[in-house]
């Protein structure tokens, strides 16, 4: 290693390791030697760097091991800091470039590291089978973007793609992904859909789908509860009851108003009334965007209370025996047979009554 050049260091609050979805999120100062700032001519024309560094406070490594999240890789297959050579290689964002010192966002090294390398990214060379790459890691990890936005607290990022779900953004749909990054962040569980991490909403409306998709507790999955309420309040539980409690607090919309009056005047004629035209269904989606970004950013207690609470968690989803319905010759859950006569008829043959969900909440048919 002894002909490898330090050409820099890094400036940062940061002294000792810590979690990277934190530093990604803060600024850091590369203070390049002055032997080499000559180099950097011309280098604010590009937007996003690479930069090479040393992990100069690693002492060791393993080869096989639990990396980020708790799943067991290769060294060379993950991005741990302790590695054999000790590099590590981030790409960043350049905000500033004064003299001697580019100021950057998302370099994951910590105060004091040795900055050994620079280079401008390129999309056309770097991103070059990205795409197929991200995709086969998705295949294995289906919601790893996402607990990453999560660990980042990226409430942006969140939204935008909670929004492919819900079809359009609204203040719904913000309060269900702002409550659930913040559980997720709380419990620390990775949820993978396998009923470990539990989810009950006490309405059927736009914030529940915000909560399913930050959450990743669904009904198909089995690990929403839904408890027909009719209040806006969600809670993220372990499988041992342990949970936080998330509410939406009454006045919330207050300040909203006040600051986006044509919203909530639109959604009164475009949704409560459908009496509004093809412009006003416009403007109406475009307003519910602004108002759901900027929530974003409003003071979390002034739209939430929380309190620790201990959940009833039912056992695991049963797995149910499918039977033939003697009328329509289609399976049906055993649990949902109606026996007559000697046969087995699903409800819609038997006519019997059964609990239907609808916009209104649980009604028996």
């Amino acid at each position: 290693m002894e002909h490898i050049k330090k050409i820099g260091t890094v400036k940062n609050n940061f002294r000792e390791q810590v979690d990277p979805n934190i530093l990604r999120k803060t600024e850091s100062t590369i203070i390049v030697d002055k032997d080499f700032e000559d180099g950097l001519y011309k280098i604010e024309e590009s937007r996003y760097l690479q930069v090479m560094f040393v992990f100069h406070l690693s002492k060791d490594f393993e080869l096989i091991g639990p990396r980020y999240g708790g799943e067991v890789k290769g060294v060379f297959a993950s991005r741990s800091p302790r590695r054999p050579t000790n590099i590590g290689l981030t790409t960043v964002e350049l905000l500033e470039r004064k003299g001697n010192e580019l100021l950057v966002k998302g370099l994951d090294a910590i105060d004091g590291t040795p900055v050994i390398d620079i280079k401008p990214y390129s999309a056309f060379l770097d991103e070059k089978g990205q795409e197929a790459e991200n995709l086969s890691y998705l295949k294995n990890n289906p919601r790893s973007e996402i607990t990453r936005y999560i660990a980042e607290n990226d409430l942006e990022k969140l939204l935008i793609t909670a929004g492919t779900i819900h079809g359009h953004y609204c203040p719904g749909l913000s309060l269900g992904v702002r409550a659930s990054a913040y559980l997720m962040n709380e419990i620390k569980e990775i949820s993978d859909g396998m009923e470990e991490v539990i989810a009950i909403v006490e309405a059927n409306n736009c914030m529940s789908d915000g909560v399913q998709y930050v959450t990743g507790c669904t009904f198909g999955n089995n690990a929403l509860i839904y408890r027909d309420f009719g209040k806006n309040a969600v809670t993220l539980s372990r499988r041992d009851g342990n949970g936080i409690r998330v509410s939406v607090n009454p006045d919330y919309r207050n300040g909203l108003e006040k600051n986006f009056p044509e919203y909530f005047e639109l959604f009164n004629k475009v949704v409560r009334d459908r009496a509004g035209n093809e412009e006003d269904y416009s403007l109406f989606k475009q307003y519910g965007k602004e108002v759901s970004f900027n929530m974003l950013k409003m003071d979390f207690d002034s739209l939430f209370s929380i309190k620790k609470v201990k959940a009833d968690i039912p056992e695991y989803a049963p797995i149910y025996d499918s039977i033939l319905c003697d009328c329509c010759k289609e399976n049906v859950m055993a649990t949902r047979i109606s026996k007559s006569n000697g046969g087995n008829y699903c409800y819609p043959c038997s006519k019997s009554r059964y609990n239907k969900l609808t916009g209104d909440g649980i009604r028996i048919r």
